[in-house]
């Protein structure tokens, strides 16, 4: 593809003084490629391997499921996007943080690797208001991205903060809602937040996109510039042998699982069909490709 570009070669010599055998090894696994949209560069960066067991998959019988998957598990990731736009650094999600000792992230390590420090970041755009999209946000208690202003859908807030929804909620989504207001109460202490309405426009380039059904909020972002395009699709996707074949089969995790399908299907008709690039944060690293017609469904090209 003419729009996959080499890894930039962004980072400072001085950046490596202790050991710079060691943190050349390690981004080799932590930093894809560089994919230029427009004026943007998209640098994909892996805070977490991960994998899906197949019972968390709902829509058909698990002997069905397991011939596409191959395994007793489907392949995955936590990516987070790190965008470069002239001297502006963006990202969209923060990743796993540290809020889950049994599921730390690694994103501090990527952006170094990546060669960008945290007070570079001066925007970064949430899909939506899960642990691994926004634990990356707190570091010891305080704002990670001093400087960012960060956006979230305003459906998506409400939702965490509404004391009903909470009470109402699995026993299993308890512990999503307290480490969630935690997050949003930090950033709304230091004035970093900042909520709007999918269908608005956030940055120079960057439009907002309602994407509901995985959570009532959950928003993606469409980057536009100078013709290109790619969408951020956040969780509309966890499994890629599964659900580009069968965008009818939710995740347990999922809201509302039949609205998860539909808007699946409708995203995956549209990126398909004028061939827009998409960025999830749970396909397999680095999670960035076209979506193709595939008989009655869809395959996914990976760019590598």
């Amino acid at each position: 593809m003419n729009t996959l570009l080499p890894l930039l070669s962004l980072v400072p010599a001085a950046l490596f003084a202790v050991s710079a055998e060691a943190l050349q090894a390690k981004s080799k696994s932590l930093v894809g490629k560089a994919v230029a949209v427009g004026d943007f560069s998209v640098l994909p960066l892996l805070d977490r391997e991960h994998s899906f067991p197949l019972n968390l998959f709902h829509g058909t019988d698990e002997a069905a499921i397991l011939a596409m998957a191959g395994g007793p598990q489907a392949a995955g990731s936590f990516n987070v996007f790190l965008l470069a736009h002239g001297q502006e650094r963006f990202l969209v999600d923060a990743g796993n943080g540290t809020l889950r000792p049994e599921r730390q992230g690694q994103l501090p390590l990527c952006l170094q690797a990546a060669g960008t420090a945290p007070e570079n970041i001066s925007n970064i755009f949430i899909t939506h208001a899960h642990s691994d999209h926004i634990g990356g946000l707190v570091k010891d208690g305080k704002p990670a991205f001093p400087r960012a202003q960060v956006h979230m859908p305003r459906a998506e807030y409400d939702y965490w903060m509404d004391d009903e929804a909470m009470r109402q909620a699995p026993e299993n989504v308890g512990s999503m809602f307290t480490l969630a207001r935690g997050v949003l109460r930090l950033l709304e202490d230091g004035k970093l937040l900042r909520l709007f309405t999918p269908g608005e426009t956030l940055a120079a380039g960057i439009t907002s996109v309602a994407i509901f059904g995985h959570t009532m909020g959950h928003t993606g972002y469409m980057l536009t510039s100078r013709g290109k395009k790619i969408f951020f699709v956040g969780d509309l996707l966890h499994a890629e042998a599964i659900q580009f074949a069968r965008p009818d089969i939710s995740l347990v995790f999922d809201a509302d699982q039949s609205m998860a399908a539909e808007t699946r299907r409708r995203a995956l008709k549209q990126v398909a069909s004028e061939a827009i690039p998409i960025a999830a944060t749970h396909l397999p690293f680095p999670g960035i490709g076209l979506v193709r017609l595939a008989g009655c469904g869809y395959s996914f090209e990976v760019f590598k």
